[in-house]
């Protein structure tokens, strides 16, 4: 499910899903993905490769963001209190309250976070004269890319099928108030009691990386790696001539 995945979940939110999971990545950090599933492989940072430090950031803004989407057609999530059984796997324990998901198509996913904040590059143009010099020496790979954005979550909460008539039952450890916004209740303490289909899942409840952007080289600047001092070639190249999305091969 790797790029429908991370496709549908851009397309509903602005936000780059980091796969695998876990893995944390940081501003100015280099990285290939994988042209079958748009994983990430970590390939080293900015100083190791490039001897370009990280700096010109714009920080993060004062207050996050709490976010709840879902995807998929008929998709559905249905609060249970303490003591209710669940509606599609009444066996479970019921003694804490949760969810009963069901994805009714293919392709379908709920996500939601708390505290998003994102922090980004300010300026790229020192970063591009020193990715053709290290592509001249035969250290730069013209299929890596450079992480310019990261979005922190404080918890988050994932759940996603491939599979149509996927039913689960989430339980809760913490306190779920039917009036309060679902981005709240999905991140309280949640796990997984249930399901009749294989699932792709990310839960946390501490702060992690989740998100990014990141830009590649156009093949076309390789192509003259003998190019001359590229901040006094005329006409000087714009940001968009110079860089593109690092999933253009995903598209």
């Amino acid at each position: 499910m790797g790029w429908n995945l991370i496709k549908s979940i851009q397309k509903n939110t602005d936000l780059r899903l980091i796969v695998p999971f876990g893995l944390n990545l940081k501003l100015g950090d280099v990285v290939s993905v994988n042209p079958d599933n748009g994983e990430f492989r970590l390939e080293g940072n900015s100083v190791s490769i490039l001897d370009v430090p990280v700096a010109d950031t714009r920080p993060p803004q004062d207050s996050g963001v709490n976010l709840f989407r879902q995807a998929g057609s008929n998709t559905s999530i249905q609060i249970r209190g303490q003591g209710q059984a669940s509606s599609y796997f009444p066996q479970t324990p019921s003694a804490n309250a949760g969810f009963d998901l069901h994805f009714d198509s293919s392709d379908a996913w709920i996500l939601a976070m708390t505290n998003r904040r994102i922090t980004a590059l300010e300026q790229l143009v020192h970063f591009r004269q020193m990715i053709l010099r290290s592509y001249e020496f035969g250290v730069w790979q013209p299929s890596w890319s450079l992480i310019t954005s990261i979005a922190t979550v404080d918890k988050l909460t994932l759940v996603a099928s491939s599979s149509r008539g996927t039913k689960v039952s989430l339980s809760a450890r913490g306190t779920v108030d039917p009036a309060a916004p679902m981005e709240l209740n999905l991140t309280a303490g949640v796990s997984i009691s249930a399901a009749n289909q294989e699932l792709i899942q990310s839960i946390t409840e501490t702060p992690s990386v989740a998100f990014c952007t990141g830009v590649r080289v156009k093949k076309s600047w390789f192509s003259d790696p003998a190019l001359g001092d590229l901040e006094t070639t005329t006409p000087h190249p714009q940001e968009g001539e110079f860089w593109e999305d690092i999933d253009l091969l995903g598209a």
